[in-house]
């Protein structure tokens, strides 16, 4: 598919789209560690949250190669795993039992530092706030456990929509839920060929989160920190 260009900045702003995994929620590393803690691995939380941005280059990297953010879980987790010096071995069943607790409670549970206050007020901007996530059913729930509920108007989760980043259609059926027109929204994504490249061709203005300086050449507007948000929409 060919790449979209960068759509115009809105001159008027009506609506915030979002990602969810790496800009609201993040991955439960305390939960993780537990889980190599007890089978010997010495991993400290700060090292797990290096290697899972770390790791989300390798399903950019699947994208543009033609895959399916969705066929990238498992080795998503494999280099996580890898590099936390785990055997092996230990892999598979590692990996099918941080698949059985993400389908029994979440995994990306944690909300981002800063991410609850950011929506809150973006929306006293009078801001509608959409989320658009690749996730596996669960989204909206662990949105509203991490302390987003009530805040959101829309939350697109392609498990259930049955289509996934960075095909156009699921930013443009959030748009349709909001009732804006891809000019009147922005979209916060954190991996360009699944965020940047989906919402571009949806005619959405894309802004990347770059919390840890993966993509400095990406040619979108790089954030490092979602609280930087407010302040990109309208500077002081």
């Amino acid at each position: 598919m060919t790449p979209a260009l960068p759509a115009a900045r809105p001159a008027r702003l009506e609506a915030v789209l979002l990602d969810a995994g790496g800009v609201l929620l993040d991955l439960d590393y305390k939960y993780l560690r537990r889980l190599l803690d007890a089978r010997g691995v010495d991993v400290s939380v700060d090292e797990l949250s290096r290697l899972e941005a770390l790791a989300r280059t390798e399903i950019e990297r699947s994208v543009q190669l033609g895959g399916r953010t969705g066929e990238a879980w498992r080795e998503y987790f494999r280099f996580i795993l890898a590099h936390a010096r785990v055997a092996p071995e230990h892999h598979d069943a590692l990996i099918d039992t941080l698949w059985d607790a993400h389908a029994r409670f979440g995994l990306w549970t944690v909300p981002i530092p800063g991410a609850v206050e950011t929506v809150r007020a973006l929306r006293r901007r009078g801001l509608r706030i959409g989320v658009v996530s690749n996730a596996e059913g669960r989204v909206e729930q662990d949105l509203r456990g991490a302390g987003f509920d009530g805040l959101l108007d829309v939350v697109v989760d392609s498990h259930v929509v049955g289509v996934e980043k960075p095909d156009p259609r699921i930013f443009e059926i959030a748009l349709e839920r909001l009732g804006v027109a891809p000019g009147e929204a922005v979209f916060l994504g954190d991996v360009p060929s699944v965020d940047i490249a989906g919402a571009r061709r949806a005619g959405v203005f894309a802004v990347l989160l770059d919390r840890h300086d993966l993509y400095p050449t990406c040619d979108a507007p790089r954030l490092h920190s979602i609280a930087d948000l407010q302040d990109w929409i309208e500077p002081r």
